[in-house]
């Protein structure tokens, strides 16, 4: 393991844990399935429309029977019957000289080939023949078996996150029950002696109320995990830590994030604790800011383990960037496309650490996107986090981003809806 590597080097990492892992798969209803992942590609059990039917009230016609009907020369059919919506398929066979009265979403016979709105039609009172006095073009206002889906092709492919769109979709097809990645579950561990979980209790000197706990928990809830809320945060305490550890390789759970403790003071116990219980441990600071003591580690078990450091900011990012992209690999998501944008403001850094940036994507007055690296980046401040809506990715080897640059950017968390 080497001492520090590059951010790219620690995703591959991540990235390629979470394509290993084995994550179960589950069927659900239709009605329950939105934002989950699809398990496996998803065919059309029909076809859509699954029958030739009208897209106006009116007439059915043979096209043939309007050939040169205008003003000066009308064309008169006799109506044969009426078909309404949800009648069945089938009567006799429209013939030469007669027209069907139907109605929107009814089945068209399959000798008609024109349906005529009934606005463009009169009636005869004397006879009660249906007058046309126009041509239509062959198969206008049908609806045709097969022209929105065909049955068999794909029509959602394996790692899609159903959306209410796909829901529509599928019920369209009279898809009751579809199969979906069982979400990860996971622990998040707040560690430090200074914490308070009780955010009504007054702070005694010392004291800091703990954050990243219903932080992490409501975050890894945005992104489909679910997680066990009754754990207490850690005190710094190696061997009780070591308990917990062996504890959770007794249960189901799939990976473990912990906030805290992975620097190197006296009482940043995780690796110490990881190492007496045999984890390999894969990376051990990024070469980041915020988070460069990251730590990602493999239990015995099998489980995913995440070491974040303790400054609220550096948790977040450390969530962002190291556990969602492992996640999206766990449930076989597409890689994340970055959004591009130009810099309002300068911003200099240090060269040699790649930086996530607090910032605000707007678009600007020309319609053009634009971005706010915004004041407050150190990783103790969350203030920003009011109107942050991005991420900012400065460079490693970059010491500087000008106003008018162009600048790598990710939603706050992934498939936020951003400017």
């Amino acid at each position: 393991m080497k001492y520090m590597i590059s951010y790219q080097d620690a995703k591959q990492i991540v990235q390629d844990l979470g394509a290993a892992y084995q994550s179960k798969d589950m069927d659900l209803p239709l009605e329950e399935a939105v934002g989950y992942v699809c398990a496996g590609d998803i065919l059309a059990p029909i076809d859509v429309q699954p029958f030739d039917n009208s897209a106006m009230d009116g007439f059915a016609v043979r096209f043939e029977d309007l050939q040169g009907a205008n003003e000066d020369a009308p064309v008169q059919l006799d109506v044969d019957r009426t078909i309404a919506a949800g009648d069945p398929i089938g009567g006799a066979a429209l013939t030469k000289g007669q027209c069907i009265e139907i109605m929107t979403g009814a089945a068209v016979p399959a000798e008609a080939d024109v349906v005529v709105p009934v606005e463009l039609t009169s009636q005869e009172d004397a006879a009660g023949k249906i007058i046309f006095t126009s041509e239509m073009k062959k198969g206008a206002n049908i609806r045709y078996a097969g022209e929105d889906f065909q049955k068999g092709k794909a029509v959602l492919t394996k790692g899609t996150r159903l959306l209410p769109q796909h829901i529509m979709v599928l019920a369209t097809l009279g898809v009751d029950t579809v199969k979906v990645k069982k979400p990860s579950q996971a622990m998040f561990l707040a560690t430090g002696d200074e914490l308070i979980d009780d955010l009504s209790q007054d702070l005694e000197p010392g004291q800091i109320y703990n954050s990243n706990r219903p932080y992490g928990l409501s975050i890894l809830k945005q992104m489909g995990v679910q997680c066990c809320n009754d754990v207490p945060k850690l005190p710094d305490d190696v061997d009780g830590f070591v308990a917990l550890l062996n504890d959770v390789m007794e249960k189901d759970i799939d990976l473990v994030i912990s906030s805290g403790a992975v620097s190197a003071g006296k009482f940043d116990f995780v690796k110490e604790g990881l190492q007496k219980i045999g984890a390999e441990i894969l990376f051990h600071k990024v070469k980041i800011k915020p988070g460069k003591p990251n730590l990602c580690a493999k239990l015995p078990n099998g489980t995913l383990y995440f070491g974040l450091p303790g400054n609220p900011v550096a948790t977040a990012a450390g969530l962002r960037f190291f556990v969602q992209p492992c996640l999206q690999k766990i449930l076989g998501l597409k890689d994340e496309k970055p959004i591009y944008a130009v810099a309002k403001n300068d911003f200099k850094k240090r060269a040699g650490l790649q930086m996530f940036l607090k910032a605000d994507l707007d678009y600007g007055s020309d319609g053009q996107l634009t971005v706010d690296l915004m004041t407050g980046q150190e990783s103790f401040k969350v203030s920003p986090f009011i109107d942050m809506n991005v991420w900012a990715i400065a460079p490693e080897a970059a010491d500087e981003i000008l106003a008018g640059d162009i600048v790598e950017l990710y939603p706050f968390y992934a498939g936020q809806a951003v400017a």
